[in-house]
């Protein structure tokens, strides 16, 4: 991950007395504990969705701003200071994406988050009223691993109305579904643990549990290797990868927003490999 370097807020500078002394020497405010945070728009049937974070405006992130159904808030996981931190989630105005373009508020929440660690905000639910389960934040705790010569993969089961799976990790995506699952009897809104696989190109398919028939699947990203002049970008076939495959529903007939008319998979790179390019 590429994780922004916040440069101090500002350098104090010691008054002179009249004499011409320094009355103190420079000081420099101390960044504050930080967590990472993500944001995953799960919703199928509403409009884009922007978060704001309304408690405070400095180390909050900015950038999960009309997120489309399927979406990752831009800039992946973001430095948000610690603490009990109060957000809402709103429905986005696509004519105005400021502040004052915030619409109807689907989520108005205090989440506690903890220095050093990072989280995925994995939105889900149905919006619409009268459907179950209503939209709501399920916080994952991101243990990111660090997989060395392997990349490491795990499933979110956030395709609501599929019921529990197996996700089998084949060689395309049309490969038959033979021998055992990657990962066996995964329920609804469950998180998978991490495997770690050897690089190379892959498809993840979806069956219900026991069957080998396949629902849905997707091919994996490949991923660049990194160089002297270009740092490595995750991804099936560079070892060090970490990669979530997110399994998602389809569109009601009522959504308000994008249509998918079948459930699908998105995968997401929770950490690059390490870097090849020189540090500045």
């Amino acid at each position: 991950m590429r994780l922004t370097k916040f440069a101090p807020l500002g350098l104090a500078l010691a008054a002179l007395a009249a004499c011409g002394e320094a009355s103190n020497d420079p000081t420099t405010p101390n960044t504050p504990a930080l967590a990472y945070v993500r944001y995953i728009n799960a919703v199928p049937d509403t409009l884009n969705t922007t978060v704001r974070f309304i408690d405070q405006v400095a180390y909050s992130p900015m950038t999960f701003v009309n997120v489309p159904f399927r979406g990752l808030g831009q800039g992946n996981y973001q430095p948000t200071q610690v603490g009990a931190r109060k957000f809402r989630v709103f429905t986005a105005n696509t004519a105005d994406f400021s502040t004052a373009g915030n619409t109807v508020v689907l989520v108005d929440t205090t989440i506690t988050f903890e220095a050093g660690k990072y989280y995925t905000l994995l939105h889900m639910g149905f919006a619409r009223a009268g459907s179950t389960p209503r939209q709501r934040i399920v916080v994952i705790n991101d243990n990111l691993p660090t997989p060395g010569a392997q990349i490491a993969v795990r499933a979110i089961h956030a395709a609501l109305g599929v019921g529990t799976v197996d996700i089998y990790a084949t060689a395309t995506a049309t490969s038959p579904l033979t021998g055992t699952p990657l990962f066996r009897g995964v329920a609804t809104e469950a998180v998978s643990a991490y495997q770690n696989v050897a690089p190379g190109a892959f498809a993840a398919q979806i069956a219900a549990a026991g069957s080998t028939e396949s629902l849905v699947a997707a091919a994996a990203p490949a991923g660049t290797s990194g160089t002297t002049a270009a740092d490595p970008i995750g991804g099936a076939t560079v070892a060090g990868s970490v990669i979530s495959a997110v399994a998602f529903p389809a569109s009601p007939a009522n959504s308000a927003g994008a249509r998918f008319a079948a459930p699908g998979i998105v995968y997401f790179i929770d950490r690059h490999p390490p870097r090849t390019t020189p540090n500045p």
